[in-house]
Formats: C-alpha cells, structure tokens, sequence
C-alpha cells in the first residue's frame, strides 16, 4: 500500500502537491521581488525579507534568530 493511500488517495495528493507548489511559487517570488535590484542588504532589505519570512509561516522565532 502507498503512503499517500493512507491519507485519502492519489487525488488529495495531487491537491495537496498543486498548493504547495503555488506556496513555493509565491514565497520564492516574495523573496526574488525583495532583492530584485538591490546590491548591498540595509534595513529596507532586511525589513522586507522578515515580513516575507513571517507572513509565509516561517514563523518569528525562526525569522528573528540571530547568526
């Protein structure tokens, strides 16, 4: 028996694998639209990548973490 047979069946896998194709979509293009242009990373820069990073469920605790 499959995996995803456990979960619904093949449809609700594809379903699931269309969303998280357009989620990757979206927050890699948030991301490519905040650093289109920019050569050096200033506050606006960063600014823009934490909002993207916590509004795409990231989470702050991760978004937030200082190396």
């Amino acid at each position: 028996m499959a995996l995803f047979g456990l979960f619904g069946g093949k449809e609700k896998k594809e379903a699931l694998d269309a969303g998280l194709d357009r989620s990757r979509s979206s927050f890699f293009g948030k991301i490519a639209k905040a650093i289109a242009g920019k050569t050096a990373v200033d506050d606006d820069l960063l600014d823009a990548l934490e909002e993207t990073l916590v509004t795409s469920d990231v989470g702050v605790g991760t978004t937030l973490e200082d190396h």
